[in-house]
């Protein structure tokens, strides 16, 4: 093999994650295809360095034990280790499992023991909260210590491991139907579920990203967003590997890295939350950036509000897409177009390419609505979809399976109408969901937290609306009888505890003598506003 030419382009069954880096290392070979901004210093690797570097970390995972469809998590900032260790689970058929670096201990321990994580990757940031979740995780794994310098206790070095690694490719046949990704995203009840996709999944929803972006092996594309999130890892990464584009890392979230970086890499294309847009806008750096090589924004997790949309276009004026979509259905599953941010403002657009989107009435009796039963127009009922990005199902969780994927279409939870133009408003949402700063809240993952001190009595969480964030998480508690319990008590029991991560901490507490019910006890939520 020409090493200038990287992996020989031969598809395992059907067409892989690891067969997208081998095709643009063998037509792309010395294209920049990862840039990392670390310590003050620009490192770059070429698509056939980047496909040499996967292969090494694959040789990695094989001396771990890593067999087809084993799990590999990934507890990682936006960083190359993150992009090498999720392609070497692929060509190994593995199957790569990133987590959120915001959760606690607690959370994170419970991931590890449902996903059954065979290896799991971490750094120094954030080794303080895996060192806890170790105490509390009970299974056995390979624990890698992704930084250079001594590993922590237990752990192992990546660096050590890979030193003496092969770059050819690993040889394991993969076939498009097994499993590549895991996400872990909170069901109705709070309790996390595991969200498997394929490889053909997710290769369907690269081009259906593809064609909705427009996306081209020239982009150069910012990773604004945590990659461990659906939406940036599957809506804008993936696709633009696929296509041999540049990527640049932004490790985590800061608007004045960002807009340097936009212009520094001359960025083409990024994805961000609208509270991202917001600080971005309103950051003293914009007007001294030269943000011109920016053609088009893709943005989720909330509609833009009309105002910062005609802000945006005054100040920036690149073509803003907005993208609707849940974990399960790989995410997207409608897109609105630049054309019509404004006229449409505020729904969710039309449904994504080879997609079916159907809006089904409502049951009387909760059971799950059949999309052969469909709404009138403008009548509000369950957004339900299917298409070939759908998941392969929930890990260990049959009955949420049955219930998620009854009729064969995923059930999103979400209310929403269509209107005669075929256009998807969403309403709301079955299960109270909070958005807050692009993250989802479970209402009652943060109520089984605060349930357990021993003052509560009873515990209600809704979203309050916020100018920033869009939604705050409010909790109204009921005090045990004469017990002195504040807000103060409160969070410091959730942060005490490693009980849940910063972002789904309550920001408001109300503690009140009673909440409002119905005549059966029910609490309703919708009544509840500050001073309750």
């Amino acid at each position: 093999m020409d090493p200038q030419i990287g992996s020989e382009y031969r598809p395992s069954t059907g067409l892989t994650l690891g067969d997208t880096l081998a095709w643009s290392a063998r037509y792309y070979p010395g294209k920049a295809a990862l840039v990392a901004w670390e310590g003050g210093e620009r490192r770059v690797w070429t698509h056939g360095e980047l496909d040499r570097e996967v292969n090494r970390h694959a040789g990695v995972l094989l001396e771990l034990g890593v067999g087809r469809g084993d799990v590999v998590a990934a507890f990682l900032y936006n960083t190359p280790i993150f992009v090498f260790v999720l392609l070497a689970a692929a060509r190994v058929g593995a199957i790569f499992n990133p987590i959120n670096y915001r959760l606690a201990a607690r959370e994170l321990a419970f991931i590890l023991g449902d996903g059954g994580a065979r290896v799991v990757l971490f750094e120094e940031e954030g080794s303080d909260v895996v060192a806890r979740a170790r105490a509390l995780d009970t299974g056995s794994r390979h624990w890698v210590f992704a930084d250079p310098g001594t590993p922590p206790d237990g752990a192992r070095s990546l660096a050590a491991l890979a030193v003496d690694k092969s770059d050819a490719p690993p040889g394991v046949a993969v076939d498009e139907n097994d499993p590549c990704i895991l996400m872990y995203t909170s069901g109705t009840t709070g309790r996390p579920k595991g969200v498997l996709h394929t490889h053909r999944a997710k290769l369907a929803h690269n081009a259906l990203m593809h064609q909705a972006m427009g996306l081209v092996h020239q982009d150069v594309g910012l990773a604004v967003a945590p990659l461990n999130h659906t939406a940036e890892l599957h809506t804008s990464f993936l696709p633009r590997l696929q296509l041999g584009a540049t990527q640049v890392l932004l490790r985590r979230f800061d608007a004045a890295e960002a807009l340097r970086l936009i212009e520094a890499e001359k960025v083409t294309h990024f994805f961000a939350a609208p509270t991202m847009i917001n600080m971005l806008l309103h950051h003293p750096d914009l007007e001294a950036r030269d943000l011109s090589s920016i053609r088009l924004v893709e943005y989720g997790g909330a509609s833009m509000a009309p105002h910062l949309i005609r802000e945006w276009d005054s100040k920036v004026g690149a073509a803003l897409v907005q993208v609707y979509g849940t974990t399960e259905m790989g995410p997207c599953m409608s897109v609105l177009g630049p054309s019509e941010q404004l006229s449409l403002a505020g729904s969710a657009g039309r449904p994504a390419l080879n997609h079916d989107l159907v809006v089904a009435r409502l049951t009387e009796d909760g059971s799950p609505t059949n999309p052969a039963v469909p709404a009138a127009p403008g009548e509000v009922g369950e957004i339900v979809v299917r298409g070939p990005c759908m998941m392969g199902g929930y890990l260990n969780r049959p009955e949420a399976n049955e219930k998620a994927l009854a009729f064969g279409w995923y059930h999103t939870g979400d209310l929403g109408e269509l209107d005669a133009n075929g256009v998807l408003w969403i309403r709301d949402r079955i299960d109270h969901m909070i958005n807050s700063g692009a993250e989802n809240v479970y209402p009652r993952e943060v109520e089984d937290a605060l349930i357990t001190h021993p003052d509560v009595v009873e515990v209600a969480v809704v979203g309050e609306t916020d100018p920033v964030w869009g939604q705050l998480v409010t909790a109204h508690v009921i005090p045990r009888p004469s017990s002195v319990l504040s807000p103060e008590a409160l969070d410091r029991y959730l942060v005490e505890g490693d009980r849940l991560a910063h972002y789904k901490r309550p920001r408001r507490y109300h503690l009140v003598p009673d909440l409002p019910r119905t005549t059966s006890g029910k609490i309703q939520k919708h009544l509840l506003h500050p001073g309750t």
